[in-house]
């Protein structure tokens, strides 16, 4: 399971909190295993995972998606339901395990009303009516605040989201399995995408052949980023039918989910030969980067991180980021932030991307972006391709 648990019961003993309720498809699947398809579909779905401090935990889900609780292997056994079922329940004669775990669950359960009815009867049972509850705000409906504290008058509200996120800060093994294996996933397709890259072929062809060799290999694209020529200088290039020129700039932000986990990362090529100036912002943004990791260790500062890059930015002239990478997990962007003035402490089993763009409108965009694992002794790259401007 990916739920570091023995942080979040101390974190929630040091902050004098009796329970958290994960509310945004990432939490819960983060405590509970369960990801709600409805959830991510936006179709209103609520489900809620419930962390007691001192008693058996449970998890809010509609009935509709009790296969998908069942298929998620949760290690949670208390199990809340709500709202009508959408299946008939056959009598096939030999069942498979998780078939007739789902009939006897449509069997057996009385199905509340609605997910706010079961989430406030599971912390009336757990006996939470007088304790401080940390409601996690990223995806609950605004009045179910207001029906808590109406319901629950003597408990003590606070905010879950950012425990939650600082829970999530320190990855457990499989965690870092998870995003080593999408990271792998991710650099061979792009490789392999990489490989059809040449004069007049388009951006859609590159992003094509990318998310081909993702889906090959049981990823599933979170990012697809590629901009040829000019193009490489915007933000957010969606591939388009442009086609490449000698001498174009290839900018590449690329990403996939493995078990709900992210990998992401960025690389710059050129067809042909490389200009004079970009070989400088090449060599200015790779130092920067290299800076970047030198200062990356237990107990050293996000500020410092952003610091060692800004210098060696402005010590070539090229101009800097207000952010120079970000956390990876269950989010894609999580924190930690790199940024400037950034006061937070790097702690082990911390994964960091080290994200180091230059992005110029009218000439074009340079960028290295890479993940690292925060080690006892400093950092490990979980990215395995040259850290090099690649020439094709």
């Amino acid at each position: 399971m990916p739920l570091n648990g023995e942080r979040a019961y101390e974190l929630m003993q040091s902050r004098g909190v009796d329970a958290i309720v994960a509310s945004s498809n990432e939490n819960v699947y983060y405590v509970s295993d369960y990801w709600s398809i409805g959830k991510q579909l936006g179709c209103g779905v609520e489900a809620y995972a419930l962390l007691p401090l001192e008693s058996e935990p449970a998890l809010v889900a509609p009935l509709k998606e009790a296969d998908l609780v069942v298929d998620s292997g949760s290690w949670i056994g208390d199990l809340r339901f709500y709202g009508p079922s959408n299946i008939k329940l056959g009598s096939p004669e030999a069942p498979t395990e998780q078939t007739e775990r789902l009939i006897k669950i449509h069997e057996s359960t009385r199905s509340e009303a609605d997910g706010a009815t079961a989430l406030l009867k599971a912390l009336e049972e757990k006996k939470l009516t007088g304790s401080t509850i940390a409601l996690d705000s990223s995806s609950m409906p605004p009045d179910l605040f207001d029906l808590i504290r109406s319901r629950l008058p003597d408990a003590r509200i606070v905010d879950g989201s950012s425990l939650l996120s600082e829970i999530r800060l320190v990855k457990t093994g499989p965690e870092i399995d998870c995003i080593r294996r999408a990271t792998e996933i991710t650099e061979k397709s792009m490789e392999d995408a990489l490989e059809i890259a040449r004069s007049e072929i388009m951006e859609i062809d590159l992003a094509g052949m990318y998310a081909y060799s993702v889906a090959y290999d049981g990823g599933r694209v979170s990012q697809n980023m590629i901009g040829f020529g000019k193009r490489s200088a915007y933000p957010n290039p969606v591939p388009s039918d442009l086609e490449a020129a000698r001498g174009d700039l290839i900018r590449m932000t690329l990403g996939c989910r493995l078990l709900h986990y992210h990998s992401n990362i960025s690389r710059t090529a050129v067809i042909g030969r490389a200009p004079a100036r970009v070989k400088k912002v090449w060599e200015a943004v790779q130092n920067a980067q290299d800076a970047a990791l030198g200062a990356i260790r237990p107990g050293g500062r996000l500020s410092e991180i952003h610091a060692a890059a800004a210098k060696e930015l402005d010590s070539a002239g090229v101009s800097g980021s207000p952010s120079f990478g970000h956390g990876l997990g269950v989010e894609c962007n999580e924190r930690p932030w790199i940024e400037a003035g950034g006061d937070g402490e790097l702690l082990e089993g911390m994964v960091l991307n080290v994200d180091i763009p230059y992005l110029e409108l009218g000439w074009g965009g340079v960028q290295l972006e890479d993940t690292v694992l925060v080690t006892k002794d400093g950092f490990e790259l979980l990215t395995n391709t040259d850290r090099t401007l690649y020439l094709l």
